[in-house]
């Protein structure tokens, strides 16, 4: 049990600095489908989001093991859903600011 928990952290944790690159260092190259050439919109916006939503995802699976310890498999499922809306709704707000200029 204690490895799922270590897991979690050790994951939560880099997904946490995976989005602090993104956002405040503005490393867009660290997102899947990025291309500088095709990207029209703003690029503070985009590494706003995929920073923010980073941070979420993050929390999120640091929270994790301790939402299966005490609820059970209903919040695995719960996380999943989560993240999967998630990239749903992060994905279609990159359409918006890619075609706002």
């Amino acid at each position: 049990m204690i490895a799922g928990y270590v897991t979690c952290i050790v994951l939560a944790i880099l997904i946490i600095f995976m989005g602090y690159l993104i956002h405040i260092k503005k490393k867009l190259e660290l997102i899947a489908g990025y291309q500088e050439d095709i990207f029209i919109g703003d690029k503070d916006k985009l590494a706003k989001l995929f920073g923010i939503f980073s941070y979420i995802v993050g929390i999120a699976t640091l929270l994790l093991p301790f939402g299966l310890e005490f609820w059970g498999n209903i919040s695995g499922i719960i996380y999943a859903v989560c993240i999967c809306l998630g990239t749903v709704a992060t994905l279609v707000w990159k359409q918006k600011i890619n075609k706002s200029l």
